[in-house]
């Protein structure tokens, strides 16, 4: 009797063994684990730019996008992939997205032209649970910074490009109603705002505009993709804003838009919510990798639990030969 009931107690604390090896090393393998965006620290400010040096430091994580279900047509995506990177620089945020795109799409002056964009996401309020990747829901609102490449440029541009024999006889300069866009706050009709949009919403149709201007950004086309960068504040500048913080965490979506794959409104690339981890550290002073290393438990915990197993089927291959 008593030795029939010796291979579960052996199995019982191995299994033990196994778990207690697996918390030391801090390896879960049966979890998912949500990808990790960390936001450095830049000693120096990188502004604007795409191009600036403490970008290079960085390696991107590269975030999977997929055709949004909601909207026809709900085919392949037209953006694969984002490579994001993240640094703060005295109480600032800086996002700097890139992807590739063959076509340089920054005109929407015709009606069968649409403009290429990125945007970011961000839970107003950080929390254990995040809202919905859709525009958010009632009771948990969005925060997100639009980008678009038609801004960029410049729609007076666009349109004297699009239009070159166009002419205007007169300016009216009485009244600010026969401006209509204008006086409804369009962003597209008011001049000198900026490439990026500061919206919140809170769920589908709520989409609008935020009252503050807190968002600055610059996008380059080169080298066959764009890079874009993202500025804000760490303080919310207003209500359904977030704000951020040295250590601490909060969660980020993202969204792109192909112009040349006819992507406009809700018809887009996106994301599924990863982490964004604020880093006391600057890049150079960082380790190449964070938490447990694959390596690391291929070299350690892999050979232990092989070899535990091993042993644990060797002792109960002995008991039952002895009963």
């Amino acid at each position: 009797m008593t030795l029939r009931r010796r291979p579960r107690w052996v199995f019982g604390a191995g299994v033990l063994l196994a778990a207690l090896a697996l918390q030391i090393l801090g390896a879960n393998p049966a979890v998912s684990q949500t990808p990790e965006v960390t936001v450095w620290l830049a000693k120096k400010d990188p502004g604007l730019d795409p191009g600036a040096p403490v970008w290079s430091q960085i390696a991107p994580l590269d975030i999977p996008l997929s055709m949004q279900g909601m909207t026809y047509p709900q085919g392949t995506p037209g953006v694969p992939t984002l490579g994001v990177r993240a640094v703060m620089h005295e109480h600032a945020l800086y996002v700097r997205v890139s992807w590739q795109d063959l076509t340089r799409d920054d005109s929407a002056a015709r009606v069968d032209q649409f403009s290429d964009a990125v945007a970011l996401q961000f839970p107003a309020k950080a929390a254990s649970s995040v809202p919905s990747v859709c525009m958010g829901q009632a009771d948990s609102g969005v925060n997100i910074w639009q980008w678009r490449a038609d801004s960029e440029r410049g729609v007076q541009a666009a349109l004297a490009d699009a239009f070159p024999r166009m002419a205007i006889d007169a300016v009216p300069t009485t009244v600010e109603p026969l401006y209509p866009a204008r006086a409804a706050g369009n962003p597209y009709a008011v001049i000198d705002t900026g490439p990026v949009q500061n919206l919140v919403a809170t769920g589908f149709g709520t989409l609008g505009p935020a009252l503050e201007r807190a968002v600055s950004g610059h996008g380059m086309y080169e080298g066959g993709g764009w890079a874009v960068v993202f500025r804000r504040p760490f303080d919310a500048p207003g209500p359904d804003q977030p704000s951020f913080g040295v250590d601490t965490r909060t969660d980020l979506a993202l969204a792109v838009w192909n112009g040349s794959k006819g992507d406009r409104n809700g018809q887009k690339s996106v994301s599924s919510f990863v982490r964004l981890v604020f880093k006391g550290v600057s890049p150079d002073a960082a380790p190449p990798r964070q938490g447990t290393p694959v390596v690391i438990w291929y070299l350690t915990g892999a050979p232990f639990a092989a070899a535990l197993l091993f042993g644990l089927t060797l002792a109960v291959r002995r008991l039952r030969a002895r009963s």
